[in-house]
């Protein structure tokens, strides 16, 4: 069931859409068409477009277009990535000059610009479509990329990481610092090379490493986009990746978690707690 009603309009708080954001739209395509159209005001039908994104299935393409004074621009066409009936994931990211589309989690084109970004306060979804998930925010992140955590990550908060690879990625980690220069509650890495996932500690007693647990079921792939959930439940952390479990690590030692450290070959889209 869709947790949204169709159609769907909403105004974007804080001055609207800008460089370094994306906008992610999950859900199912239910019928032939399906359309999402950033606007520079409130009405659907007579505003301005700065981006037109419409599905047809019966037509199986993709159309990226913009709407001026009521007349569209040059249709760019693209193969449709999604299929009737099934779960898809839609993303729209912002830069200086540019759109990049990403559909089930990659890349598939970049639309640019032909009206100022600014002027973008509106966004609005319609046709066959079961909306699961809309949401919209993120930045530039700097990579290596460190951060507190307002009250500390306490049983029952959730990390959520948004990020995809660099083309030659190698690993990248995700720590959970504590109060302690250099103490680790949880290290997290992605090793490409060896397609393996490495979970570790040093927030313990002696505060040596303790022992290195691997997972070879590696779920991430240098094409797409990536969804890391950390979960901090009473006794471990839960790792979901792209809505799927992906590992578990015990808590070694009761020290709280202050902050959080991120580096590697990675993209960052998108860091928060709650």
């Amino acid at each position: 069931m869709a947790n949204f009603s169709v159609p769907y309009l909403s105004r974007l708080e804080g001055g609207g859409f800008q460089p370094g954001q994306t906008v992610v739209l999950k859900g199912v395509q239910t019928g032939n068409v399906f359309s999402v159209l950033f606007l520079t005001g409130s009405a659907p039908e007579t505003a301005d477009a700065p981006l037109s994104v419409v599905v047809n299935q019966k037509e199986k393409h993709m159309y990226l277009n913009d709407r001026t004074n009521g007349k569209y621009g040059k249709e760019i066409k693209q193969k449709d990535p999604f299929k009737e009936g099934e779960p898809f994931d839609l993303r729209i990211r912002c830069h200086d000059n540019k759109f990049e589309i990403f559909t089930n989690l990659k890349h598939l084109a970049d639309f640019e610009y032909r009206q100022p970004l600014n002027t973008i306060n509106h966004l609005f979804v319609d046709g066959n479509i079961d909306i699961s998930d809309v949401n919209w925010g993120g930045k530039y992140y700097p990579v290596p990329y460190q951060a507190g955590v307002e009250g500390g990550f306490t049983n029952g908060k959730k990390l959520f990481v948004s990020a995809f690879p660099e083309k030659k990625c190698e690993n990248f980690t995700i720590q959970l610092l504590t109060a302690n220069q250099n103490s680790y509650s949880f290290r997290f890495v992605a090793d490409f090379k060896k397609k393996e996932i490495r979970c570790n500690a040093n927030a313990t007693a002696t505060g040596e490493w303790g022992f290195e647990e691997k997972d070879a079921k590696f779920p991430f792939h240098t094409d797409q986009a990536f969804d890391i959930l950390i979960d901090n439940e009473p006794t471990g952390y839960q790792v979901y990746v792209n809505n799927a479990h992906c590992c578990a690590f015990s808590h070694k030692s009761g020290e709280a978690v202050k902050g959080l450290k991120i580096e590697g070959d990675i993209i960052l889209t998108g860091v928060h707690v709650k």
